[in-house]
């Protein structure tokens, strides 16, 4: 029974708080029960039979399983949810380098005919890049691979910074420059806790022939002359 008590203990944060409260309680019921039958077959007995003396062997046995059987179930519960995530997470890293490698060869084809990008297939790229900030692992990381596309579609024309695009928050459809809507939707709200990799992206645009006199540019421009402060993990903030 203790090690069923301290099983539940140990796993008091853990979210399936109501599934663990089952293995426990189905823990110390059989550990309870066979206890039980264990001292109705050994009452005022004064000698064991072998029948009966296999029977309380065997409710013994019982009762040191049920003791560990919740640990041991949780073990392997946790390692199919582990070996879950870690097919989903390959599923969704391989789903982004095959975008990413349909993006760098339109990209290709486009700068070697000189055909720009529409306004919104150019914000699908530039969200595609951006999503490549989740991904910093290897010697030469995808989002590394992303900036440097994204800087390729700049130099060669293929992406109009300022052409307009409409917002893409309920809250705030308004077109404007793509330059100031990235602005506007992926830095000013986070600008102390701002992925590293959308500042990146920030700054190519801002070079790439973005307007900025523009009024609502002040902000940008702003930010532009700050201090790029490293913050955890793959974060930065402007002083």
């Amino acid at each position: 029974m203790f090690n069923v008590i301290r099983f539940r203990l140990d796993n008091l944060l853990i979210e399936r708080g109501a599934e663990l409260d089952r293995l426990t309680l189905a823990g110390l019921a059989v550990a309870a029960m066979s206890t039980a039958a264990v001292l109705v077959l050994c009452w005022r007995v004064t000698a064991l039979t072998p029948l009966r003396a296999g029977l309380a062997l065997v409710l013994i046995g019982l009762t040191a399983l049920s003791g560990v059987a919740p640990g041991m179930i949780e073990t392997r519960v946790r390692a199919v949810e582990h070996a879950t995530r870690e097919a989903e997470q390959q599923q969704r890293e391989d789903a982004f380098a095959r975008e990413l490698a349909q993006w760098t060869a339109d990209i290709d084809r486009r700068a070697a005919a000189a055909r720009p990008l529409e306004p919104e297939q150019a914000w699908s790229f530039v969200d595609c890049i951006a999503s490549a900030g989740y991904r910093n692992d290897g010697a030469n990381p995808p989002s590394a691979q992303a900036l440097e596309l994204l800087h390729r579609a700049l130099a060669a024309g293929l992406i109009d910074v300022n052409a307009a695009v409409p917002g893409h928050r309920l809250k705030d459809p308004a077109p404007r420059p793509l330059f100031l809507q990235f602005y506007t939707e992926r830095v000013a709200p986070v600008r102390n806790v701002l992925a590293r990799q959308d500042w990146e992206i920030m700054r190519e645009l801002a070079a790439g022939g973005a307007d900025l006199a523009l009024p609502d540019a002040a902000p940008l421009v702003a930010d532009l002359a700050k201090t790029v402060v490293p913050g955890p993990s793959r974060f930065v903030s402007l002083k």
